[in-house]
């Protein structure tokens, strides 16, 4: 050899210590504390999920037509083989959409992210602009406070007042009860100052937004996550797919409008971790302070925001992420407590503390007529004969605890029936499928069992101001009954199983190649939250809906890697596999 050759061969081996040495580094400098939480993270989001993946395969919680409106949950078995045929030909068919990637590649995704966004506006606004629906229950005590807040009316916050179903409540105010309902009345009094008093529909036209703007941001998501076109390709596709949240915009509450600021406040969460500006911060802590005082329970996200922030200052020695959590902490409690405090002003009353964790705890923990752990009056019950009723009956020594006493004797009740471990197994099980197998996630119901607001023809008809749905006519009629219903339950039943199946493959891909860490299992620890949230406090299948759109991103991730897989293995066993009939033919 040369000495030219030997001074152009000389620098492989130095090259090959350095990649070495890179490697080693980069190894030594993994932070151990975030390697440890989100591996533990992914480990129970796996077993929550797989289990119920596997579940949706066998069986599936569905609203009891002969029940309807008592919202009582049956357990149907599925036809399994059935349900295994139609994923073996889905999954037959997304490998032969491979041969169309040169086409998927050219596709402008921004383009298409609006696509989404609009597509979904489009089915919202007819839907409930069809619908038409009346607010009932918790949703007309929130419509009739904000409504008459905005004409100087504050009588839905007095005692004993001629407010909406006062009986129920024996006479005193709903926000005695729930006075963190009074964020969302606060949002909804400025858009009825806007838009009128009149109907919820300005509301209802919000939802459907916020579904918009939800969807685009998770596609948005996405890729920030993954960093594969494919990836934000197929959660596009997904999302276009999950309707149920679509359909949900009928309901004149606080679950559509908060899913859309925490998800929002999640991507900009997700910026500041990837970029180190703390520009993104301030909007995302404005979205999830709204996103908590239009719907409380979006408190999941804060433990969520808290719990990533905190392992990102082990991480990178960012002591700031302690002021942004300690910040995000303030501000959403106080936010709340100042909305409280302007309402007690305005409407010279003070509120009381309300239903509280425990009386929520007791009731999740109850047998119930729709479903193990729905509601039952418990809570209302025990806040009533324990707390309000002496406190406004003159005693001054009345407290919250005296109603949480009460509610911790019945958890103590419960806990002796709960020990045993069959019986504890059929509660529990049943709790989880009512609520995560149930595909529509009461979608449909929320409107269904509602009056419609009618046309002037149609006052005429039937001279009322309101409609039933068994009055509805064209697409609510066929959705309500008819083959449009009929098809979208079963949409919703095999998308379900997919997407929870493709999830928990996706967060066991992320697991197994190392690319699990505190921005990819954001939002899949929001979901464990929400798991173990309802699995002890009070359930019902709509709460859950919310959390579903939440699942596409990582299940994309799961498509993505399964399709663009290269199956060298399997191909060289299938190509041995066919080689064995050409021998026997040479035979």
């Amino acid at each position: 050899m040369s000495k030219n050759n030997k001074k152009a061969a000389s620098p492989a081996p130095k090259a090959k210590g350095q990649a070495a040495a890179k490697t080693v580094t980069a190894v030594k400098n993994r932070c151990m504390t975030e390697y440890v939480v989100v591996n533990i993270i992914c480990l129970l989001v796996f077993l929550a999920f797989g289990y119920i993946a596997v579940m949706s395969f066998f069986q599936t919680s569905v609203i009891d037509p002969q029940k309807y409106v008592s919202e009582h949950i049956l357990f149907q078995n599925d036809i399994v083989p059935l349900n295994l045929l139609f994923t073996v030909l889905f999954v037959m068919f997304l490998f032969a959409m491979r041969r169309f990637y040169d086409f998927f590649a050219k596709v402008n995704l921004q383009i298409m992210e609006i696509a989404l966004a609009v597509f979904v506006i489009l089915l919202g606004l007819i839907w409930v602009i069809n619908v038409q629906s009346v607010p009932a229950a918790d949703s007309y005590n929130i419509f009739e406070a904000a409504t008459k807040a905005a004409k100087g009316d504050y009588s839905p916050m007095i005692n004993y007042t001629q407010f909406y179903n006062s009986a129920f409540y024996n006479g005193f105010s709903y926000f005695h009860f729930y006075p963190f309902q009074l964020g969302f009345v606060a949002f909804s009094e400025i858009i009825y100052r806007m838009f009128g008093t009149e109907s919820s529909m300005p509301i209802q036209i919000i939802n459907v937004l916020c579904v918009g703007a939800t969807y685009f941001a998770l596609a948005r998501m996405t890729k920030m996550l993954f960093k594969k076109k494919s990836a934000e390709f197929i959660a596009i596709l997904l999302l276009a797919a999950c309707l149920q949240p679509v359909l949900f915009c009928t309901f004149v509450y606080g679950n559509i409008i908060g899913m859309c600021c925490a998800v929002w406040a999640s991507l900009l969460l997700i910026k500041y971790f990837q970029t180190g500006q703390y520009r993104w911060v301030i909007p995302g802590g404005v979205l999830l302070v709204l996103a908590t005082l239009v719907k409380y329970n979006n408190m999941i996200y804060l433990v969520a925001f808290v719990m990533v922030l905190l392992v990102h200052i082990v991480k990178k020695k960012k002591w700031q992420s302690a002021v942004i959590a300690a910040s995000l902490i303030a501000a959403v409690l106080g936010s709340n407590a100042l909305v409280i405090a302007h309402y007690e002003n305005r409407a010279d009353t003070v509120f009381c503390e309300g239903v509280s964790q425990t009386l929520y705890l007791d009731m999740g923990l109850q047998e119930s007529y729709m479903a193990p752990g729905w509601y039952t009056t418990i809570a209302k019950d025990n806040y009533i004969n324990y707390y309000l009723t002496p406190l406004f009956s003159g005693n001054p020594d009345a407290s919250l605890s005296d109603a949480d006493k009460k509610a911790w004797e019945d958890i103590d009740k419960r806990m002796e029936k709960l020990s045993n471990l069959d019986y504890s197994f059929d509660f529990f099980g049943k709790k989880i499928l009512s609520q995560w197998n149930e595909p529509t996630f009461e979608s449909i119901w929320v409107s269904k069992v509602k009056s419609h607001t009618a046309t002037e023809e149609q006052n005429e008809m039937y001279h009322t101001a309101t409609l039933g749905s068994e009055q509805m006519e064209g697409l609510v009629k066929s959705v309500y009954s008819k083959s449009t219903g009929q098809f979208l339950e079963l949409h919703f039943n095999f998308y379900m199983q997919i997407l929870y199946i493709m999830f928990a493959i996706g967060i066991y891909l992320l697991f197994i190649s190392k690319k699990s860490n505190i921005q990819t299992v954001l939002l899949p620890l929001v979901l464990l939250g929400a798991f173990g949230y309802h699995l002890l406090f009070e359930g019902k299948s709509q709460y859950i809906l919310t959390y579903i759109p939440l699942l596409v991103p990582t299940a994309a991730y799961a498509f993505s890697v399964i399709l663009n897989g290269k199956y060298t293995k399997l191909k060289k066993l299938v190509a041995k596999i066919n080689f064995i009939p050409d021998k026997f033919n040479e035979a």
